[in-house]
């Protein structure tokens, strides 16, 4: 048997996940937490401009950054924001830093990361009684659990300037933030950016995404379009004021936007507001008195409808188990958020599944929900989600599979931004790509793996690695090892590496991908055991001392009665 090592996909940027399930065991059901709305704060604090009153690099309290950070502190408390995205700010470890000043003043729930940027001279130091380094910044109510930056202004032969992307990702967010600050004028080097900033959100945040920040133009900009034609727009009014002292005039712009990952059915933006009580609109003139605020800039709010979590049927924002018996019914039990599962469960399939392929992982139909997706027979369809778990009547999506094929949804492999499914049959690895035109129906299959497939058990983890990519499990039933396939930017899946051993088919008869079950931005494993009438074994995600992905640590989280099951997912 040929197993195989590297095969082409189709692209591969969302996180994939599957979720699993638990029998008879008593663990009591937690309250429901419906997925929660975000609310992101995006404010160009102007916290390091240079010029006194009067010159054109006036900015409001520069030298005072406890008054500019206490403002942002306010701006938190008064919208209730779960993200704070700044620009033109300073950031370090030193103390009186910008990014100093806001932990103190948010407290220890919150996690900040900064970007730096450099000025046109090369130099990164805040200057004066500042102390760090300018660039952006994002902090976030949660545990940042990893970041990523990137300079993404084209080197220039006039100066040494650069300017920064920033991604965050959030311990049990579904929801990348990111935040830039886009050069103003030179279209030509500014598009170069823009084309970087897109290039760099597909290779590492190829996920559901909200991007704030100064982009020093109006959001149906023509410059643009590259990064923001298949985003939602949010925030589209004057959040910058300016001073022509020539014609003693005042300019307004609007400057400051937030774009985000458009859902596969209504709208992200609940609402979208800029707070102009904290612009200075004074005329900048040396004899103009005290500025009425505190940056050229104005903060600017958004609020969004929290992305779906990955896994979850029941919608509560946390991973869930599906599974069928013995008796052919399909079973939902739901997650806890610890890597645990309620210990009674729910028939959401009455019979006609014990030979069934079923999976879960994203939603098919475009209504918002996550859905099952079986293949039956030699059919393959796709049953609603009625919002609680519940199934509607199926859609045949296709036709012609294997009575043998093994179904497994792996989330957005293509990058369209719909759940896409991989099939193992005929020795062979296949994708049904979700047909965007006709929802929930798939293309024609792609074959991704030529041979090898037959004695591989898949389950899809999610984003095993950090990168924002859906990666694969295999598990290979001859020699028991448990394998990753990662997913590359470009499209195909990497060279495999060990992920753990000892997963034989009988010591672990089950296995499925848990999505992040436990909330602490790691995927996750379920397993069944042959221990007793059978257990179900929690493998919450880990790291090897490389910094590789491996299954972690084992709790028990279902303590008898799964020899009656015969598919978790």
């Amino acid at each position: 048997m040929r197993v195989p090592t590297r095969f082409a996909a189709a692209l591969l940027p969302v996180l994939a996940t599957t979720a699993l399930w638990a029998a008879p065991t008593a663990h009591a059901a937690e309250p429901a937490l419906a997925v929660p709305d975000l609310t992101v704060v995006s404010w160009n604090i102007c916290g390091e401009a240079g010029g006194l009153r009067g010159q054109d690099g006036y900015c409001p309290y520069r030298n005072a950054p406890e008054k500019k950070i206490e403002q942002v502190a306010q701006v938190v408390a008064e919208r209730d924001a779960d993200v704070v995205m700044l620009q033109e700010v300073c950031g370090g470890d030193e103390p009186g830093s910008h990014m100093d000043l806001l932990q103190q003043a948010l407290g220890p729930a919150w996690s900040i990361r900064h970007a730096t940027a450099a000025r046109p001279d090369g130099r990164t130091d805040c200057r004066g009684v500042l102390t760090g380094d300018l660039g952006v910044l994002i902090a976030v109510k949660g545990t940042i659990t990893s970041s990523v930056a990137e300079n993404t202004l084209p080197d220039s032969p006039d100066d040494a300037r650069t300017l920064p992307v920033l991604c965050v990702t959030v311990a049990g967010w579904a929801t990348t933030p990111c935040t830039t600050h886009l050069l103003p004028g030179d279209e030509d080097r500014a598009a170069g950016q823009v084309r970087n900033t897109q290039e760099f959100l597909a290779g590492h945040v190829p996920g559901d995404v909200v991007l704030g920040g100064d982009f020093n133009r109006n959001t149906d900009a023509p410059a643009l379009s590259p990064l923001t034609s298949g985003m939602e727009r949010c925030v589209d009014a004057t959040s910058y004021h300016g001073w022509d002292s020539a014609t003693q005039q005042h300019t307004w712009h609007r400057l400051d936007h937030f774009f985000v990952t458009l859902p596969s059915y209504g709208t992200r933006a609940i609402a979208c507001d800029v707070d102009t009580s904290r612009m200075d609109t004074t005329p900048n003139e040396a004899d103009s008195g005290d500025p009425d605020g505190y940056s050229d800039h104005a903060p600017i709010i958004g609020t969004f409808r929290g992305a779906p979590v990955a896994g979850d049927l029941t919608g509560d924002g946390r991973p869930d188990l599906v599974a069928v018996d013995t008796d052919g019914k399909l079973r939902l039990y739901g997650g806890l958020g610890t890597g645990a599962v309620t210990g009674g469960h729910t028939v959401i399939g009455n019979g006609g599944w014990r030979t069934a392929s079923v999976t879960h992982r994203g939603d098919f139909t475009g209504d918002g929900r996550e859905d099952v997706v079986a293949r039956v027979g030699t059919e393959l369809r796709v049953y609603p989600n009625k919002g609680d778990g519940s199934l509607g009547s199926p859609t045949v999506i296709g036709t012609g599979l294997p009575s043998d094929a093994r179904v497994v949804g792996a989330g957005d492999v293509t990058g369209d931004g719909h759940p896409d499914l991989l099939a193992a049959y005929d020795d062979k690895l296949w994708l049904y790509a979700a047909d965007p035109e006709a929802l929930p129906t798939v293309l024609p299959p792609v074959r991704l793996g030529a041979s090898g497939w037959d004695a591989m058990t898949l389950t899809a983890p999610g984003d095993a690695d950090g990168d924002g990519r859906p990666d694969l499990l295999a598990r290979d039933t001859g020699d028991s090892r448990l394998w990753l396939y990662r997913g590359m930017p470009d499209g195909t899946f990497d060279a495999r590496t060990e992920y753990g051993h000892s997963y034989g088919t009988g010591n672990r008869p089950l296995l499925a991908g848990a999505a992040d079950a436990d909330g602490n931005g790691a995927a996750d494993l379920w397993t069944t055991t042959d221990s007793g009438t059978g257990t179900l074994m929690f493998y919450a995600g880990a790291t090897d001392a490389a910094g590789n992905p491996v299954d972690g640590a084992r709790t028990t989280v279902g303590l008898s009665g799964w020899n009656s099951i015969v598919l978790i997912s």
